[in-house]
């Protein structure tokens, strides 16, 4: 049947590449998202020079996060789809060692994936092209129609039922180092070796016991590994005078070419979907990204920053040269506020504006993502100068996005996002 030409996509686009790059990699982030000119140990990751300005000794932060999503497709003539993802455990670990100008830092990442997404009730995108294969055979098969009209079946949707199983990990670690120089000013050189791993499980099959349908449609469609790594060259620097700070970084992009591991796959699947074959390759890159930004202490006790991230999406490789389908780069703009309740509590929140280059081209049932904006907060809790714990909450309000195909069937997008996050900061 030629419907499995498409199956594999579906799998394929249960997480996002390079366009959901993940950059939520401590709690600091989740309750207060302008962390680009942070002098904190969440440094490590957003402003990795800015960890030279640490007081001397070691530093290490772990976090763990718990993320839930839905991705829901409305249709005026299909009804309603709904897709879910759960993250129980994502977890991260920045360190850094300080002597004085002198810094050394590194931390463990999901810097991408981290999940699975489950698509029990299947998509429209396939049960339109399904239903268009069933129909043609139907047409050509007079014992397949006699079968459907004796069971009373005008749809060729009540014959069949899909299921879809994706799983994406991007393992980062990192390692770099920074100097402090000019007493105001800090510079770090350092690299993240990122390891890929993807799975993929797809299957079909038929709603009413029946020796012909059971032939045709109970099948797997596909069973696979994916894996790959690249490396990530990271530049940083930051400056630091009294009450104000700020930062600049670049993450070059990050070339993964993904082998395929087949342990099984559909003969259709195999011919029409080639990088699906046992030990094909796929590009499947990370984006360069620039991020800027700086914070202000207004008063002792009060504390707001802003940054600015770029997305480097359409010179990245994408599965299927998605990125070819993009009109622009995504742009991501944050604010956020700290405020000192007391000496060891502190309460912040933080707002989020994130612009995807979207066209009606690159969204589809398989692969989407809409403008969104994103909101956060929590609170620290310091036991002592060398102890801390984190809790934080942030959604992301995705903006809903039509379009009309030209099968004349219309279609609305939408997302939901949900992050618990817990961390705990120790010096020694």
């Amino acid at each position: 049947m030629q419907i499995t030409k498409i199956l594999p996509l579906l799998a394929s686009a249960a997480f996002a590449g390079g366009i959901m790059h993940n950059t939520n990699q401590s709690v600091d982030f989740v309750r207060n998202f302008a962390q680009d000119a942070s002098l904190s140990n969440s440094a490590v990751y957003y402003n990795p020079a800015g960890t030279a300005f640490a007081e001397d000794g070691f530093y290490a932060s772990v976090n763990s996060q718990t993320v839930w999503q839905t991705r829901e497709i409305k249709t005026d003539l299909l009804g309603d789809y709904e897709g879910r993802s759960f993250v129980p455990v994502m977890p991260s670990v920045l360190l850094n060692w300080h002597l004085g100008d002198f810094a050394v830092s590194g931390g463990f990442f999901l810097i991408g994936g981290g999940g699975e997404a489950k698509f029990d009730d299947g998509l429209p995108m396939i049960d339109q092209l399904i239903s268009a294969t069933i129909s043609a055979q139907a047409a050509a098969n007079p014992a397949l129609t006699q079968m459907m009209a004796a069971a009373g079946i005008s749809s060729a949707t009540d014959l069949f039922s899909a299921k879809f199983t994706g799983k994406q990990y991007v393992y980062a670690w990192q390692l770099g180092a920074s100097y402090r120089f000019l007493e105001k000013f800090s510079a770090f050189l350092g690299a993240r070796i990122n390891y890929a791993y993807n799975s993929y499980e797809g299957e079909m099959e038929s709603k009413i016991d029946n020796d012909i349908l059971n032939s045709m449609l109970n099948k797997t469609l596909l069973d696979c590994e994916q894996t790959g790594w690249g490396i990530t060259p990271i530049a940083s620097l930051g400056f630091h005078y009294k009450k104000f700070s700020a930062g600049i970084k670049y993450e070059h992009n990050t070339s993964i070419e993904m082998e395929t591991a087949t342990e099984e796959v559909d003969a259709t699947v195999a011919a029409t979907m080639p990088q699906f074959a046992d030990g094909a390759k796929t590009d499947n890159d990370l984006p360069a990204i620039l991020s800027v930004g700086a914070s202000y202490a207004w008063l002792d006790w009060l504390r707001t920053g802003v940054g600015y991230h770029h997305y480097f999406d359409t010179f990245a490789s994408y599965p299927n040269d998605k990125q070819d389908d993009l009109d622009g780069d995504e742009n991501e703009f944050v604010f956020g506020v700290e405020a000192d309740i007391v000496n060891e509590f502190t309460v912040s929140a933080a707002v989020q504006r994130t612009l995807y280059g979207i066209t009606d081209e690159y969204i589809n049932d398989l692969s989407f993502v809409t403008d969104s904006w994103s909101v956060g907060g929590g609170i620290a809790f310091r036991f002592n100068e060398k102890f801390q714990v984190q809790v934080g909450y942030m959604e992301t309000i995705y903006e809903e996005y039509k379009k009309k195909e030209a099968s004349g069937i219309t279609k609305t997008y939408d997302r939901t996002s949900h992050n618990i996050a817990l961390g705990l900061d120790f010096k020694i």
